[in-house]
């Protein structure tokens, strides 16, 4: 038997790579994926949902994932409920504890990482962080990240558009944009976006 899960995440490439990277699995069956947190409780209902991937910032809220997580665990405890962020910020720890989160992850992790973290969730484990931030590091951007990043932020191009520009597989366009997201602690086009201005990555001819 596969596990069910569900998995929400307001970031669309995010979001298809987790997808697909637990789908592709011989131990999970994906029966739900949703930007919005809300609806998470009814695709745990709907489908019998063994355990719930869910991001803290969702589309129904900054701490839409916190608010829907505690509610999954107080009315369905069965279903194990695991928090991933790329927020800097220790507090969201503590929430989540006291919603009896099962898990805490940073997205920093690789997904290989947060996929063994689900393993152990699974298990009866509780994996929490230590209650230190996550650091970005642009410097480690490779050239062919930081050009897939502008293309993200810059000329707002879709996975495959960006694959056919740079004769790639969209799923390794996904695979670059997550590592993105790892290095410079984002979880989202638009925090990319702002983090990419911030640090002055956007090139002349990207802003005309």
């Amino acid at each position: 038997m596969k596990w069910r899960i569900v998995i929400v995440d307001n970031d669309n490439f995010l979001l298809e790579l987790l997808c697909d990277y637990f789908e592709a699995s011989k131990k999970y069956h994906v029966v739900g994926c949703t930007a919005n947190a809300q609806e998470a409780f009814a695709l745990c209902c709907n489908h019998f949902a063994h355990v719930v991937l869910m991001d803290i910032s969702t589309d129904d809220g900054k701490f839409g994932g916190i608010r829907s997580g505690a509610i999954i665990k107080r009315v369905l405890p069965h279903i194990k409920v695991i928090l991933i962020t790329g927020l800097p910020e220790v507090g969201y720890i503590q929430q989540a504890k006291d919603g009896k989160i099962d898990s805490f992850l940073y997205k920093t992790d690789t997904i290989e990482n947060l996929y063994h973290a689900v393993e152990e969730t699974m298990q009866g484990k509780h994996i929490w962080p230590e209650e230190n931030l996550p650091t970005s590091d642009s410097s480690a951007l490779s050239e062919r990240e930081l050009e897939i990043a502008r293309m993200i932020c810059c000329q707002c191009l879709s996975r495959r558009e960006i694959a056919d520009i740079l004769q790639l597989s969209p799923n390794s366009v996904k695979t670059y944009t997550h590592r993105v997201y790892n290095k410079v602690n984002v979880n989202s086009s638009r925090e990319l976006m702002k983090y990419m201005l911030v640090n002055d990555l956007i090139l002349p001819d990207d802003e005309s």
